[in-house]
Parts: C-alpha cells; structure tokens; sequence
C-alpha cells in the first residue's frame, strides 16, 4: 500500500468513527508526497470530506450545552365558571360601560339589597366585601372586577322586607366577564 492509500484510509476511518476531520492538513500530507497516485487520492480526499458534511447535515445541530429548561405552562387545575342562580333576568351591560349589572325593573321591589364578596383563589370561601342598599327603581350597578373571583348578591325586597327576586353571580373576574355564564334557576 502506498503512502497516498494509507493517508486515505486513515481518513476515512476517522470519518468512519465520527471525528472531525482536518481536510486541510491531510490535503498538506498529500500534496508533500510525490507520486502518480497524488491527483485521485485527492479526488477522495473530496469525497470522504463531502461525506462528513452529509453526516454532519444528518445529525442535526449538536446538542446545547446545559441551557436552563423552561418548564411548560400548564392549564389551572381548576377555574371558575361564571354562574348566574336566579329568579329573575340578569345580564351584562354595554360593553362601553365598563363592569355592569343589569336587570329589569320590578314593580314591587322597594329596595335592593347589593352585597359584592370576593375569594383569594378557586378554592377559598368567598368573603364579603361591601354591601350598599339602592333604591327600587334601580336596574343597573357597577361591579368593582379584579382577577379574583367574585360574587354578586342582589336581593330585590318589598315595603314590608320580603325577599321579591333575588339573583346571585358568581365566580367573575376581569378575565371571564365576556365568558358565556351558566344559569341557574333558583327557588323563588
């Protein structure tokens, strides 16, 4: 076997086991020995260094170094659905007015009993937050939404304090108040 083959094997078994091959320094070996077989060992030189690219192509980029992984976000394990019980008609009011309530006016209402509680988290018992009494004509209140969950009691009462309608929303927050709401019918 001549120098040139030899040089070429060697090549190829470097390729052959994965290593980076310096094509340059083996072109410098070859081209330093005289001989008629210089020109086609170079002409594989090429090929062996166009199988490495091919190799390298199909192995993808290398791996990264220790890069901090980024856990994947993951879905709450429970959210609050916005549910209406009531025995009467509320709704959300026009969008251009920010958070509100909305209902029909009832004759024989003379007041309304507002009490708006909110909770810390989807598992916590809502607590009451502020009560506020508005006069019977009233069809409309403001909500004071933030991101956490909260409920709405609106007690409609007669002349002589008797519970006429009553509707309760709750589990609203900033997020779901365009959601579509669950309703629920109530016992008068």
């Amino acid at each position: 076997m001549d120098e040139h083959a030899q040089i070429i094997d060697e090549a190829r078994h470097r390729v052959a086991r994965g290593e980076q091959l310096d094509v340059r320094s083996f072109e410098a070996r070859l081209n330093a020995i005289e001989g008629p077989s210089r020109e086609r060992a170079l002409r594989q030189l090429t090929r062996i260094e166009s199988v490495q690219r091919a190799r390298a192509l199909l192995a993808g980029p290398p791996p990264a170094s220790e890069a901090p992984t980024v856990p994947p976000r993951r879905k709450p394990l429970l959210k609050t659905r916005p549910t209406v019980t009531s025995n009467m008609e509320v709704r959300r009011g026009p969008p251009a007015d920010g958070f509100v309530l909305t209902w029909a006016a009832v004759p024989k209402v003379a007041a309304w009993e507002v009490r708006f509680s909110e909770r810390a988290d989807v598992r916590a018992d809502y607590a009451v937050r502020e009560e506020r009494t508005l006069p019977g004509e009233a069809t409309t209140v403001e909500l004071p939404l933030g991101d956490s969950p909260f409920r709405v009691h609106l007690l409609g009462r007669d002349r002589g304090g008797r519970l006429v309608r009553r509707a309760i929303v709750s589990g609203l927050t900033r997020a779901s108040w365009g959601d579509r709401w669950e309703r629920r019918a109530s016992a008068s």
